[in-house]
């Protein structure tokens, strides 16, 4: 009868802290961004400013350094893309979460009198930076801005290149 009280006390040491941990967290995070804006410079030092919107992703396993996420970003001009940045961000679960990240961008621009609409398809460079602030097991708040380098010519290691600099402010939740 001891041993029976011995196994069943240690069995039950097992069971309780599985019973008391916390659930994991939702490892998919996607964010809309409506509140965007951006400077594009161009080869010559021209400078193009507007308003731009925004819809990102980024996967994470708890307690990860790394992580991975991309976006699709729109203005009236031209469309955005970076289909997959590897980025670097504290582990485990906080409530303010920074992040630094780089990536390949693709750059298509929407209008035929544009100069970079004769090349449909631009590849470039990205760096980013953002913040996520928790408000909730399911809901964050996100800020990010984005460094992006294309080609003004269609060869992606050209010498002529312009940059794309823009912020967003979103709003995301775990999947």
């Amino acid at each position: 009868m001891r041993r029976l009280a011995v196994l069943l006390s240690c069995v039950a040491g097992l069971v309780a802290p599985v019973a008391r941990a916390e659930p994991p967290l939702r490892n998919l995070g996607v964010t809309v961004a409506p509140v965007g804006a951006y400077v594009m410079t161009n080869e010559a030092g021209a400078h193009e400013r507007g308003y731009t919107a925004s819809l990102s992703w980024g996967y994470r396993k708890d307690f990860a350094v790394m992580e991975v996420g991309g976006h699709v970003a729109t203005s009236r001009r031209r469309t955005e893309a970076t289909p997959m940045s590897i980025r670097i961000a504290p582990p485990g679960p906080r409530r303010v979460r920074p992040y630094l990240g780089a990536g390949a961008s693709l750059l298509v621009a929407h209008q035929k009198e544009d100069v970079a609409a004769s090349r449909a398809l631009q590849v470039g460079a990205e760096l980013c930076g953002g913040v996520d602030l928790e408000l909730g097991r399911q809901l964050f708040l996100s800020a990010e801005a984005r460094y992006q380098n294309f080609s003004a010519g269609g060869d992606p290691f050209s010498g002529e290149r312009q940059s794309l600099t823009s912020g967003y402010l979103g709003l995301g939740f775990r999947l």
